[in-house]
């Protein structure tokens, strides 16, 4: 049988913001093999989770939607073929060193947005869309290509923050996180100098919050009754993420983003849609 090849799924590529993209400025924090990572969340126990949602339905072929710097990609592709799409680039030249160095084997890696995935209708046995909602203008859009893409019977696993009271961190996460900063700038003085970006870390969270502050806020409730609106059957619900998945420092602030529930949602597709 005949290697799939991303090219075997591609319809034609939509176009991408030509502008300067602040999730560039930001891969280290979604770096696999960031010790500072680590001490925020427990990658492993996501893919875990999802391993076994996916398994249930014996998917082979994966799309990671808002794959970051592959994270959960690198941790899936020893279970399925996996295929990686994001739109900023630098994530994904982090991804392809990580993959090589780890000798993971992802299929493909695509650089798109995620509200206008570039694959044909009914391509993958499943989907996969992790803390990818919330930066988006339009994260039904988002849900309907996911779900667009996923073959019938085929499984859509979100994860997401629970943003129903909005973004404000409770007071014990905001000292954590201001405590973290100031001895995270004094470990990385000496590299920054030597760097020749445009743009400080810190300057491009600044940008993100202030470019996504008016994005509609992710929550349950809702991404549940766009899965069903397109079709789908709500398989697995599962609100108790959070306590499985934090490392050190987010067992101390309540999570990373602290004062809020995380939430799992996976459906599946049904009909021919």
């Amino acid at each position: 049988m005949k290697k799939p090849d991303a090219r075997d799924f591609f319809i034609d590529t939509y176009p991408i913001n030509p502008y300067p993209n602040p999730w560039d400025y930001v891969v280290d924090s979604y770096d696999i093999r960031s010790k500072s990572r680590r001490l925020w969340i427990k990658d492993e126990i996501y893919a875990e989770l999802v391993k076994k949602l996916f398994d249930e339905c014996k998917c082979n072929t994966i799309l990671d939607v808002g794959c970051g710097a592959g994270a959960m990609s690198i941790l899936l592709s020893d279970r399925f073929r996996v295929y990686s799409l994001d739109l900023s680039n630098r994530m994904l030249e982090r991804l392809k060193t990580r993959a090589k160095e780890l000798k993971k084997d992802v299929s493909a890696i695509i650089n798109a947005d995620n509200q206008k995935i570039p694959f044909k209708s009914n391509s993958f046995d499943g989907t996969l869309c992790k803390f990818a909602l919330w930066p988006v203008p339009n994260p039904q859009e988002t849900i309907k290509e996911m779900v667009r893409v996923t073959k019938p019977n085929g499984r859509i696993i979100i994860i997401e923050v629970d943003r129903r009271n909005g973004d404000e961190l409770n007071l014990r996460s905001k000292l954590v996180y201001r405590t973290y900063k100031v001895l995270k700038k004094f470990v990385r003085v000496r590299d920054w100098k030597k760097q020749k970006t445009l743009l400080h870390d810190d300057e491009a969270w600044k940008i993100i919050r202030e470019t996504t502050k008016n994005n509609p806020k992710i929550n349950l409730k809702f991404t549940r009754e766009v899965l069903e609106g397109c079709g789908c059957e709500i398989t697995a619900v599962d609100t108790t993420i959070k306590t499985k998945i934090n490392g050190f420092l987010g067992k101390i602030s309540g999570g990373q983003c602290g004062g809020h529930n995380y939430f799992l949602i996976c459906g599946e597709k049904r009909g021919g849609r």
